[in-house]
């Protein structure tokens, strides 16, 4: 880009170019002056031939170096919201749950007669649970019991049935929950609310009366019927998707048994015919993972070994996505095509792979 020069009356372009120049290079000796004036302070130690071998203090590295120190570490199973219910290792440092990281103890595992399962299921743990510190700390998690306002009414009321009284739905808001509010509690309230909560919804719907109060409420004759007149075999016991994984299932199928050990209490009846409560399987009623299975073997897939699948010659998946939604076992994928399998995805809604891999 040209630089415009302006001229004065006698004077040339050239002549004021050399004057500009004069100008420029006295200003820039001046500055050189006094920038080696100040370096004069920064003379050579005595004694050190190489400044840039020699660090008189390394205090600063340790910002680095420390970056991955800790305190103390522990094991934890991780479950934000899937099924795989990996073991990851969490790292403390000064009381606070830094970074976690993979246990790589897969092989390890094994059960009360010896059996260990194989080195093949590592590695375990994904980017959720890379990341749980995150959750563990973050703004919107609940560090306390909630109890919504009209159910916490109802409870203090006495749970009066609101199959006798259908307006009471109306009265605790059990219609628009969605509009209510919530009470903190102690956790010992928690407890003891749930508590009283089960022993007054099988006192409920036992014996003839409880029979009568499910028809009014329009229940079908053969699920009245199944429920052989205990208030327990009402309770629907589901875990959400963090209950999911080995430990949340087999925990509430132990929860269902052990409310037959209150339909003694509820009813006086023999230890023979008391029943517990009725689990649901997500498999069947949400769909959300190989709904197939339960409805051909009657089963839900908690029974197979994963690592089977990096041995199969063909693999179709049907309407689930490993990659996406069960990222822990994805590594199962690539060892199965570098055995030289191929994977088939049949998958509902749109996808732009045309090919089979």
């Amino acid at each position: 880009m040209a630089t415009k020069v302006t001229t004065t009356p006698g004077s040339t372009a050239s002549d004021v170019s050399r004057r500009r120049f004069l100008q420029i290079a006295g200003a820039s000796g001046a500055a050189l002056l006094v920038w080696r004036q100040g370096m004069a302070g920064f003379g050579a130690l005595e004694g050190i031939d190489n400044p840039l071998a020699f660090y008189p203090s390394r205090d600063w590295e340790k910002v680095y170096r420390d970056a991955y120190a800790y305190d103390r570490t522990f094991t934890f199973v991780c479950a934000p919201n899937d099924t795989a219910n990996c073991r990851l290792r969490a790292f403390v440092r000064n009381g606070v749950f830094v970074r976690a990281e993979q246990n790589y103890d897969g092989g390890d595992i094994g059960d009360l007669y010896g059996n260990k399962s194989t080195v093949a299921w590592n590695p375990r743990g994904c980017a959720k649970g890379y990341s749980f510190q995150r959750r563990v700390y973050g703004p919107h998690r609940l560090g306390y019991p909630l109890i919504r306002k009209g159910w916490k009414q109802w409870a203090d009321d006495g749970f009066p049935s609101l199959s006798d009284d259908p307006t009471l739905r109306d009265t605790y808001k059990f219609n628009s929950r969605g509009t209510d509010t919530f009470v903190r509690v102690s956790w010992d309230e928690a407890y003891a609310y749930h508590a009283k909560a089960s022993v007054a919804i099988a006192s409920t719907y036992s014996g003839e009366k409880g029979s009568e109060r499910l028809r009014k409420d329009g229940y079908e004759p053969e699920m009245i019927e199944e429920t052989r007149g205990a208030g327990t075999r009402t309770m629907k016991l589901r875990g959400g998707m963090g209950l999911l994984g080995v430990m949340g299932k087999y925990g509430i199928y132990r929860w269902a048994n052990m409310l037959a050990l209150l339909d003694q209490k509820v009813r006086n009846a023999p230890e023979d015919q008391c029943v517990g409560g009725r689990t649901w399987s997500n498999y069947t009623w949400h769909g959300d993972q190989a709904p197939g299975m339960p409805f051909i073997h009657g089963l839900q897939t908690s029974d197979i070994d994963l690592n089977d699948m990096r041995h199969a010659a063909l693999h179709i998946t049907c309407g689930t996505n490993f990659v996406e939604n069960k990222m822990p076992e994805s590594h199962f994928f690539v060892e199965l095509m570098e055995m030289g399998g191929r994977l088939v995805c049949i998958t509902p809604e749109y996808s732009d792979r045309k090919s089979v891999v």
